[in-house]
């Protein structure tokens, strides 16, 4: 798994032209409650929910990746530049963010279904 998600980080890196930034990424998969990933731009780390990721697809992961690198390339916000960059990359990003956000929940039901006993 880990192998697959350094591929699909390093052709992300690639298709966005962050090459020069490439050997300082890094990526930890750790448990979220209510996020799917989070970048630190200070020490260019991505963060990555461990519990949803093994139900994402290669496409999902791709997303996520270009979502959190954009914010490397632009900062914090969700200016016009990273937004057409990421429609550009992803026609279907609606899409494909509802799938995602649809596993987010699906798996936060379980866990919780979990600790109530049903």
């Amino acid at each position: 798994m880990r192998d697959k998600i350094n591929d699909i980080l390093n052709n992300t890196i690639r298709e966005l032209n962050l090459n020069d930034k490439k050997a300082d990424i890094k990526i930890k998969i750790k448990p979220f409650k209510r996020k799917i990933a989070s970048i630190s731009l200070t020490n260019k780390t991505i963060y990555i929910n461990k519990n949803v990721l093994p139900y994402l697809t290669d496409e999902e992961i791709k997303f996520i990746f270009a979502h959190e690198l954009l914010h490397l390339k632009y900062g914090k916000y969700h200016i016009n530049e990273f937004e057409n960059e990421l429609l550009f990359l992803f026609p279907n990003k609606e899409e494909i963010l509802i799938n995602i956000i649809k596993k987010l929940l699906k798996h936060n039901n379980l866990n919780n279904n979990a600790r109530e006993g049903i």
